[in-house]
Parts: structure tokens; C-alpha cells; sequence
């Protein structure tokens, strides 16, 4: 017995861009852990008093090139998303092939829910680690910022393992009706994952210059909010222009 082939071809499609969205996400983590790193340099003495400004300002420059270079990274992986969508199989090809999906998750699962347990330790030793140096490392201001570099790499590692384990579990399970699934039965809203691709990597470049650089450090919080509620303004503006041709 031999699954169709829009179901194989489909599951390699979903399979290519959960592990991309993997590697968004944790390049989304990387570049917050070299925001950290930037800013250690500053905390740990590295830029003195003679050099401190132009110091600042040469790493807030770097924070936004990096914070457009995740943004293009994005919005690409955005363009690439539409393949997944257009390689789904229709309900006939998931009747015939039903019995071949379910030998063949039966089959994985088991490794998937390994992997997706190995990266809740990394999760787990992460928090430990942070922990641990809270303790033990008398500069406080340091020992915060090298316990999230810490905590950004290992989250990034976790999720590259662990995302494409929940994705592939949802996919069976999807082309089983045991659930419904967001690839499978909506049609991608390109505008909104455009939007979100911006909005988060320039929030938190916005956030970690406010945090860190800014003469108010308390509020830098607020950008969180703010950006939120002109992403949903805009999707919703988009959406209605769409809706309105």
C-alpha cells in the first residue's frame, strides 16, 4: 500500500517550511542574544568614558541592520509559505491514503515526542543556567545579561528541534480529520504574517534601543502594545480594502 502522492508531496512541502520556521524563530532568538551581547560590552567595561557614546552608537546601528536583515529573512520565508498551501491534497486523496498516514504516524510519533522532550530539557537546563549564574556571579548587572544570552541560544536550539516535531504531529493528525488545522483548512492571510514578519523584529530592536540606550529605560515596554495595535489596525485596514474590490 502506497500513500498518493499529494499527500507525499504535500508532507515534504510542510515538512521544508516548518523547518524553515524553525530557523526564522531562532534566528529571531540569535539576533536577541547578540542584542545582549552588544549591550555586555557597554556593562562590562569594554567601551569607556571616552568612547562610550560613539560605542552606543555604533551598536544601536548594528541592532537595526540586524533587525532589517531578520525582517527581509521574513518576509521571504512569507513568499515561500503560499507552496505549502497550493501542494495540500483534497479529501479524496486523504480517504484512499488514510490507512498508509496513520501506519506512518504511529510509526514516528515515538521520535517525534522524543525530540520534543529532549527540547524541553534544553528549556529546562536553560533556566538552570540562569539560575546559576544569578547565584553565583557577583556583578548582577552581567549575570543578568549573560543569563538571557544563555537562555536565547538554548530556546533558539529547542525550538529548532522541537518545531517541526509539533508541526509533523499536527500534520497527521490533520490529514487524519482528527483536528483542523490552520494549513490545511484556511487559506493563508498573507497581509497579517507580512505584518507580523515587520512588527516583531523591529519591536524588539525598538524595545532593546529603549531599554538599554534610551533615557527611559522603565517605559520601553510600551513598544510591545503600541506595535501590536498598529499591526492590527493595518491587517485590519488591509483586510477590508481586500474585501471591498
Amino acid at each position: 500500500m502506497q500513500a498518493d502522492d499529494r499527500i507525499v508531496n504535500y508532507m515534504k512541502a510542510r515538512h521544508e517550511q516548518a523547518r524553515t520556521v524553525a530557523c526564522v524563530i531562532a534566528v529571531q532568538l540569535f539576533g536577541l542574544a547578540i542584542y545582549f551581547c552588544l549591550y555586555a560590552l557597554i556593562a562590562g567595561g569594554v567601551f569607556y568614558s571616552l568612547s562610550e557614546k560613539p560605542g552606543r552608537v555604533v551598536i544601536i546601528v548594528t541592532a537595526c541592520i540586524l533587525a532589517v536583515l531578520i525582517i527581509i529573512l521574513n518576509m521571504l520565508t512569507v513568499i515561500k509559505y503560499n507552496k505549502v498551501y497550493i501542494t495540500r491534497p483534497d479529501s479524496i486523496a486523504l480517504r484512499d491514503g488514510a490507512d498508509v498516514v496513520r501506519e506512518a504516524y504511529n510509526t514516528a510519533r515515538p521520535v517525534l515526542i522524543y525530540k520534543i522532550t529532549c527540547s524541553l530539557v534544553i528549556m529546562t537546563a536553560a533556566g538552570l543556567v540562569n539560575i546559576m549564574l544569578l547565584t553565583f556571579m557577583e556583578d548582577q548587572t552581567l549575570a543578568v545579561v549573560y543569563g538571557r544570552i544563555v537562555c536565547c541560544v538554548l530556546a533558539a536550539l529547542a525550538i529548532i528541534i522541537a518545531y517541526p516535531c509539533i508541526d509533523r504531529i499536527s500534520c497527521y493528525r490533520a490529514l487524519l480529520n482528527e483536528t483542523h488545522d490552520l494549513h490545511y483548512d484556511i487559506k493563508p492571510n498573507k497581509a497579517l504574517m507580512n505584518i507580523v514578519s515587520f512588527a516583531v523584529p523591529f519591536s524588539i530592536c525598538l524595545w532593546y534601543c529603549l531599554r538599554y540606550y534610551g533615557p527611559k529605560p522603565d517605559i520601553a515596554w510600551i513598544t510591545f502594545p503600541i506595535t501590536a495595535l498598529f499591526a492590527l489596525a493595518i491587517t485590519f485596514l488591509c483586510g477590508w480594502a481586500a474585501n471591498d474590490r
